[in-house]
């Protein structure tokens, strides 16, 4: 049996992160205050909706390599390494590091002489070797000296965790060299390429890479209303652009979800306050923050030029999820998209195969359902299902055969072959009949 290992937070990131710890012969004790996490862990059930999860889990917890309690200090102090994965939420322009603060005071109370912490929680550049260490030292240990501390950045995006974790390169860095190698022999238990670097350093990428993605999709959402104002597809022109070799724009589409691109780039933009142009940052987020209310726009137009009163309209959203192919509706454009249209009086349908949620919208259980007797269908996830919809089948179960799709979803030109008005983001031609 390899050391024994103890990840605080048993999210998104961190169930993931113990189950492949675990599978590599560590003896695993993942920590939450969930008692409900807690116990399904210990049944060997998940509750992400994760590729190899299930049964990498089941498998841990039956060989014994994964166990779960809500005890944390007595799951440090029996540990020689510590995993931090809890969550750091943004509120406005302030980075609540509350549960962070909790999990350092038990690690605190419970640090073993040698051992090793690792955050992996999104965090401001600095807090590792500022507030962390100083949190961490007040016991009267010393890092560097009987501890190691360091900043090791998740990478996972959801659905496909348990892969990345295990393939995508992982940036270490440490309070000091001893701390950056102790990291970096953890680590490579279960991914080999690794990067080594201080902490601040690390948690900057964090934020540069996340921000980057940010901006890089409001590049890509301001050519779309720039199109509709030109009266071209934007997808086109985005292909084309992309031809030449230093340029690779991002896709359009009707908002930005999920825990991350929504939350780090105003880390930075904290971060890098004052500093000239910082001010970009936030000018990216309120693009990307008003593509779902120009969702709405589209939807309204649409329903305009055909004659239909958006009061008592029945709208049909395919997509709760923030993104394709998983059932996180974390921060998901969905929510603004399903309220506002409610807030208008129409009648709101959601169908997603990957999640119940419906945000206060009635929730069907099938593309059909969802066609059926609808004035028009609304595209805000690109799930894969999606994308094998039979236009010429379902669209005789519309009311009237409307498509505002907001992912490119569709082909226009299909959809208008096929009896369909199509609207879409960044798409300014007219099809007519």
């Amino acid at each position: 049996m390899k050391a024994r290992l103890c990840v605080l937070g048993l999210g998104h990131v961190g169930l993931p992160t113990a189950v492949v710890f675990a599978s590599k012969g560590f003896s695993v004790v993942g920590v939450d205050i969930d008692e409900r996490k807690v116990d399904l862990v210990n049944k060997g059930i998940s509750y992400l909706h994760e590729q190899y999860l299930d049964e990498m889990l089941r498998d841990a917890v039956s060989r014994g390599t994964l166990k779960a309690t809500t005890d944390a200090v007595s799951a440090v102090r029996n540990s020689e390494a510590v995993i931090i994965a809890v969550n750091t939420p943004v509120r406005g322009d302030v980075v609540d590091l509350s549960q962070l603060e909790s999990a350092l005071e038990y690690v605190r109370r419970a640090l073993r002489v040698g051992s090793l912490v690792a955050i992996e929680s999104t965090v401001p550049p600095g807090t590792t070797a500022g507030l962390v260490k100083r949190t961490l030292e007040e016991r009267g240990l010393r890092a560097e000296e009987d501890f190691y501390l360091a900043y090791v950045p998740e990478r996972v995006a959801p659905g496909r965790a348990i892969e990345e974790l295990l393939t995508v390169p992982r940036v270490v860095g440490g309070v000091g060299p001893k701390s950056t190698q102790k990291a970096i022999e953890l680590y490579s238990n279960v991914n080999q390429r690794l990067y080594a670097t201080d902490a601040t350093t690390a948690e900057f990428v964090k934020l540069i890479e996340n921000s980057f993605r940010d901006l890089n999709i409001a590049f890509a959402n301001l050519l779309a209303l720039i199109s509709e104002r030109l009266g071209v597809d934007v997808y086109e022109a985005i292909k084309l652009a992309n031809t030449h070799p230093r340029v690779n724009v991002h896709k359009p589409g009707p908002g930005v979800g999920g825990p991350c691109l929504t939350k780090d780039p105003y880390m930075l933009f904290k971060t890098g306050k004052g500093v000239f142009g910082s001010d970009i940052i936030l000018l990216a987020r309120r693009i990307n923050d008003y593509m779902p209310l120009h969702t709405i726009k589209i939807i309204k137009t649409a329903l305009r030029e055909n004659g239909i009163s958006i009061k008592g309209a029945r709208i049909a959203i395919l997509g709760a999820a923030y993104k394709g192919g998983v059932g996180d509706t974390r921060e998901s454009p969905s929510r603004i998209v399903v309220r506002e249209l409610l807030n208008a009086g129409a009648d709101v349908i959601v169908y997603d195969p990957y999640t119940s949620e419906s945000f206060g919208a009635k929730r069907v259980s099938s593309l059909e359902e969802a066609f059926k007797e609808t004035d028009a269908v609304v595209v805000v996830t690109d799930h894969p299902e999606f994308k094998r919809v039979d236009l010429s089948g379902v669209g005789k179960l519309m009311r009237h055969k409307i498509i505002v799709d907001g992912r490119r979803v569709f082909d226009p030109y299909v959809a208008h072959r096929e009896g369909f008005k199509y609207y879409g983001i960044g798409f300014g031609k007219r099809l007519s009949f």
